[in-house]
């Protein structure tokens, strides 16, 4: 299967509410109209999957929930090597954690997308608030899809 040049990458479990937000993110978009040379794909918890998945790109963007003790709600971009400086020493997630082996995997094999840009958005509530796990994001990740939605449509010049 021919790989598009241009991946958005939504990552998270949904059983822990606002985790699951780059999974949100991708299905809107999925309902939008975006070049024939964009990809989308839902990785969820995919695993070492996602290298296949990312490498060879010419960019590849990826949503995700990012605890870096932020404000619920902010949102950060970085691109590749911003990611891996900032938050090597960082790590909130185990998700997180895992890309960021996953990209450096590609690194080491050439494989790496030209480009990596990770769009990540603090969480307000995983599933820790009452103990009890929804699927749907909390009211202050609901209402910042839109703005996640207009940085990755920049991202791919739309």
């Amino acid at each position: 299967m021919d790989k598009k040049p241009v991946l958005i990458l939504g990552i998270g479990n949904l059983l822990f509410r606002d985790d699951g937000v780059g999974l949100h993110v991708v299905e809107r978009l999925k309902t939008m109209s975006l070049p024939p040379n964009v990809e989308i794909i839902e990785g969820g918890i995919a695993a070492f999957d996602i290298v296949y998945m990312i490498e060879n790109r010419k960019k590849v963007i990826v949503i995700d929930a990012i605890k870096a003790e932020g404000e619920p709600g902010m949102i950060y971009r970085f691109n590749g090597n911003e990611f891996i400086e900032k938050r090597k020493n960082a790590l909130k997630s185990p998700a997180e954690a895992e890309f960021m082996d996953y990209y450096n995997t590609t690194c080491i094999m050439g494989t790496a997308p030209e480009e990596l840009i990770v769009i990540g958005i603090e969480p307000y509530d995983t599933g820790d608030k009452d103990g009890k796990l929804k699927i749907e994001l909390s009211p202050v990740l609901q209402s910042k899809i839109p703005v996640i939605i207009d940085m990755v449509l920049k991202e791919i010049n739309i």
